[in-house]
């Protein structure tokens, strides 16, 4: 999509209701022309034909640029084909009236409205489609259904850890860096007793002990967990049902649900919490299925922060925070995180509790991609997450690949990966999600993909693979799920 695009994408919003408006009054203008057949009726009808072709056209193209600039992931796939194959009805649309405008037979009216009604048709799903991707699954019916807030209330969190010290509290240590921000305490449990998120010890000796302030190790834990989940869809670029997360008025306006995102304090009304411990193919919960859902342990994080009153540290707290941060646990991890971080990655820690490391090298400067990647194998069986989209990968990329025999996920959609390079993948024995979608991959790397009998998920979408290809992996990998459209 052309750069210069990209801006005006989201007038895709507005544009897409002319070619509705101007269908619908095509099929107005029919039904009067039964009835009254004469040559201003037909002026009129040619003229909607030519504004629906038109707007049409111009609304794909600003769909597929408002599919760059809103960041959409997978879930926008089957909007995008459906809008495609709406485009095409539309154009088989006004070939076949202006056919029948000059031949005038039965046959060719008959053609003629077939096309019509498959435009309709099509125009309704992608139509409905479209408006699940803003307003979120089954927002035609949610206002007909029974409120059913109150029957899922959130389960308390048990440490089931804390079994092994008869009934005594564990404290739970956490790993709290400037490299990783996203590392704050946990707090411990203890069947129904809970120590206070704010005032919980951290049982470790350090020398010269300060500890970040709780409240804010807690606010950056929550946002840490914001950003990698909510933001794409509850940022500054989009705000889908109307919240938004990333700015403190924002987290307490209620959305179009008129239900606050966040109470202070209050985990049970809090709007985000229901949605989050709902279950994942729940029309309602987030994030929606198409992602992957939020770990107990982030969840438990979020709840935390909000029981602590959802505290939001102004600017000058965060920077005082930062210099007062005391390194815990695994130092060399730390120095490498810090390290790669300098080239312009993207470096951090999975999960709390958890120092396996995420690594995005889709955001680093294209000059500083090859110090980037030699870093890699650094992190050998920590690296447990691999971000490669849309990079153009060097030579000797899947040859550092190989040292992280702990990889599960790898992003390689966008790239220039070759089916001989695939060979590599069945060194990782624990890869269990692959995404190859707008790649050059053709049915030969399939083939190299039978030995990596942990995967479990994979995306072609975009690829020279073939069906057949396909169902041969799928035999090979019977508990792999392959999303893919021709």
């Amino acid at each position: 999509m052309p750069e210069f695009l990209i801006p005006f994408g989201p007038f895709h919003m507005v544009l897409l209701h002319l070619p509705i408006g101007a269908l619908t009054a095509i099929w107005f203008l029919e039904f009067l022309h039964k009835k009254n057949d004469n040559k201003n009726s037909n002026q009129a009808i040619g003229l909607l034909h030519l504004l629906l072709l038109l707007s049409c056209g111009l609304t794909v193209i600003l769909g597929l640029s408002y599919q760059e600039f809103g960041q959409y992931g997978e879930e926008i796939e089957q909007h995008e084909f459906w809008g495609l194959i709406f485009a095409g009805c539309i154009v088989a649309t006004y070939i076949c009236y202006w056919v029948h405008r000059k031949l005038g037979k039965r046959s060719s009216k008959l053609v003629y409205m077939l096309t019509l009604l498959a435009a309709t048709i099509t125009m309704v799903i992608t139509a409905h489609q479209g408006g699940e991707l803003v307003h979120g699954k089954g927002f035609l019916s949610k206002p007909f259904q029974e409120q059913k807030r109150q029957a899922i209330a959130p389960a308390p969190f048990v440490d089931e850890s804390s079994k092994e010290n008869s009934g005594q509290t564990r404290i739970i240590t956490k790993t709290i860096t400037t490299s990783a921000p996203n590392a704050p305490m946990l707090d411990a449990m203890n069947g129904a007793d809970r120590i206070d998120p704010i005032s919980a010890p951290i049982a470790e000796q350090v020398k010269k002990p300060q500890v970040l302030d709780p409240r804010i190790a807690l606010f950056e834990a929550s946002q840490a967990i914001f950003e990698r989940n909510c933001y794409k869809c509850h940022g500054a670029t989009k705000q889908k049902g109307g919240y938004r997360l990333d700015e403190q008025h924002s987290i307490n306006i209620g959305g179009k649900s008129k239900l606050p995102a966040i109470i202070p304090g209050n985990v049970e009304q809090s709007e985000l919490m229901y949605r989050m411990l709902l279950p994942h193919d729940d029309d309602d919960a987030m994030p929606p299925v198409e992602k992957e859902p939020v770990s107990p342990e982030d969840i438990n994080l979020v709840r935390q922060w909000i029981e602590a009153g959802a505290y939001w540290p102004d600017e000058a707290e965060l920077s005082a925070a930062s210099s007062d941060t005391v390194k815990l646990g695994d130092a060399d991890t730390d120095q490498l995180i810090e390290q790669i971080s300098q080239t312009g990655v993207k470096a951090e820690y999975n999960a709390w509790g958890d120092e396996s490391i995420r690594i995005d090298l889709a955001v680093v400067d294209p000059g500083q991609l090859n110090e980037a990647i030699q870093q890699l194998s650094g992190f050998r069986n920590k690296l447990t997450w691999l971000d490669c989209s849309e990079l153009e990968l060097p030579q000797g990329f899947f040859q550092q690949l190989q040292a992280s025999n702990k990889l599960q996920r790898l992003h390689l959609d966008g790239t220039d990966v070759t089916d001989k390079q695939l060979d590599t993948l069945s060194k990782l024995a624990e890869l269990s999600y692959l995404n190859l979608y707008n790649t050059q991959i053709s049915d030969a790397g399939l083939e190299s993909l039978y030995a990596c009998m942990s995967l479990r998920k994979i995306f072609l979408t975009r690829t020279q693979v073939s069906t057949h290809a396909i169902e041969k992996l799928k035999k090979f990998l019977p508990k792999l799920e392959v999303v893919h459209q021709p």
